[in-house]
């Protein structure tokens, strides 16, 4: 029987619209949307941003050279778009109050950074519920990175059997599940969230 759910941010709890702001962005960059994604995202220049290298202003900056964004286009317009790539799950935040309803020790660990972390804490939901955020920006290590992982089980005081490890993406499921975690991988359109927690602690 597991002890706790371990849950991503991004596409599990909340959903994820990168392709709202690339638009966005694009009508102040001479780049199309596709080239804009491509160079913010999958990179050395996210790795460091979610990683805490840079602080929100910086990686603006650097968004400004590699998108070539022209003057127009401030910090301030610039942080409303970015912020809503992250909007919400009806089914992650049931699926969330699924888990502590169950009796587990509910935890958050994810890739994201403070514009993106910010509108998770804007939600009491998912504020309030988790024990425990695990946050790249925070720890300074990123998915698919074992040591994330490692570092919530300290945290936690934990072992990975012990735990369930819910994300979107397989080759992170596959990580935690090689560390020894439990593992789902869920997909919004598919699945019920709730309903993979009851079935977890059924």
């Amino acid at each position: 029987m597991y002890k706790a759910v371990v849950l991503d941010f991004g596409n599990v709890l909340c959903s994820l619209d990168r392709a709202s702001f690339v638009q966005k962005a694009s009508l102040h960059s001479p780049l199309d949307p596709g080239q804009i994604e491509k160079a913010l995202w999958g990179g050395s220049l996210e790795l460091e941003y979610e990683t805490g290298k840079y602080d929100s202003r910086q990686y603006f900056a650097k968004v400004q050279e590699v998108a070539l964004l022209d003057d127009s286009y401030q910090f301030k317009e610039f942080v409303e778009d970015y912020r809503h790539i992250i909007g919400p799950n009806p089914d992650g935040e049931a699926g969330l109050l699924a888990a502590r309803n169950s009796g587990a020790r509910t935890f958050v660990l994810s890739n994201t950074a403070f514009i993106h972390a910010r509108e998770l804490f804007c939600n009491e939901v998912l504020a309030s519920v988790p024990e425990l955020h695990v946050l790249s920006y925070k720890v300074g290590i990123m998915k698919p990175d074992p040591r994330i992982w490692h570092k919530l089980l300290q945290y936690a005081d934990l072992a990975p059997q012990d735990c369930l490890y819910i994300d979107d993406v397989p080759a992170y499921c596959d990580t935690a599940r090689s560390i020894g975690f439990g593992t789902f991988c869920y997909d919004m359109k598919l699945h019920r969230l709730a309903d993979v927690v009851a079935n977890a602690f059924s």
